[in-house]
């Protein structure tokens, strides 16, 4: 697999689940767990506003220091803001030197302003091992 031939266009999910800052992290861990997915997209609150990005490390964290406060903290607490994404024309070799260098697994995929998909380690890894086959 040439990683420099494909772009992040042709592996990235555009089905992105995303909530916002002021979602409870009770919320957030429900819809993690009702969708079966692993990361939330934080929306922005307006234009000029940046993305963030919510994963259940950062939930389990939260909650396991929470002390019995976990029904207060909102994703916004804890949600890592700006969220480092990156455009669909990037080669998938550039993108993943990007993630491994800020040490993310996930990336959300903007185009413009335009929140257009995601793209995580584990769709590469999907991709590599089925041009295997």
């Amino acid at each position: 697999m040439d990683a420099t031939a494909i772009c992040v266009r042709d592996l990235m999910r555009t089905d992105v689940v995303t909530t916002e800052e002021t979602a409870s992290l009770v919320e957030v861990a429900r819809k993690m767990r009702d969708l079966d997915v692993s990361s939330l997209v934080v929306e922005r609150k307006n234009e000029r506003d940046a993305l963030g990005m919510i994963t259940r490390k950062d939930v389990v964290e939260a909650l396991v220091s929470a002390e019995g406060g976990e029904s207060a903290l909102l994703a916004g607490d804890v949600m890592t803001k700006p969220a480092l994404s990156v455009s669909p024309d990037v080669s998938i070799a550039l993108c993943m030197q990007m993630m491994r260098m800020v040490g993310v697994r996930r990336m959300p995929v903007v185009d413009g302003n335009r929140l257009v998909g995601i793209l995580s380690n584990t769709d590469v890894f999907r991709h590599w091992v089925a041009a295997l086959d």
